[in-house]
């Protein structure tokens, strides 16, 4: 069993719901993107989806490698899957991925405000900045 240092702000809950979460939500996000790149026709709107769906695979992602900005970037994630589920329905089109992505994402970003893990990240981010100030002169 390795060692706890000062750096490890997150329980063991609150990391597996991170690399879990992540890692799901990027196997999510990249079978919407592949199934929108198999029905999809050439369009302005459909290189937007594609952002949209590539920003949520890397929101995700960076999530996994419990990255600070992660909590920030779902919430943004969320709002663009949102927007990806409103074009679809205006087209007259259902895609169960889609709706399951966004359900996902509202999911994922209500269990980290609950386990309090945006402020954890956080916290970890200023203790990992603080200890490469107190090194930077030193070496």
């Amino acid at each position: 069993m390795a060692t706890p240092t000062p750096f490890d702000t997150l329980t063991n809950r609150q990391k597996d719901i991170c690399s879990y979460g992540g890692a799901f939500g990027i196997l999510l996000s990249l079978t919407c993107l592949i199934q929108h790149m198999m029905i999809t026709r050439t369009h302005w709107l459909t290189f937007v989806m594609l952002c949209i769906y590539f920003f949520a695979a890397l929101s995700f992602f960076l999530l996994a490698l419990q990255k600070h900005i992660a909590p920030l970037l779902l919430i943004i994630s969320t709002a663009f899957a949102f927007i990806a589920q409103v074009i679809l329905m205006r087209h007259a089109l259902f895609s169960l991925v889609v709706v399951l992505l966004l359900m996902y994402h509202v999911v994922v970003v209500v269990i980290m405000y609950v386990e309090q893990i945006p402020k954890r990240l956080k916290l970890k981010a200023q203790l990992l900045r603080e200890e490469e100030d107190n090194w930077r002169d030193k070496i």
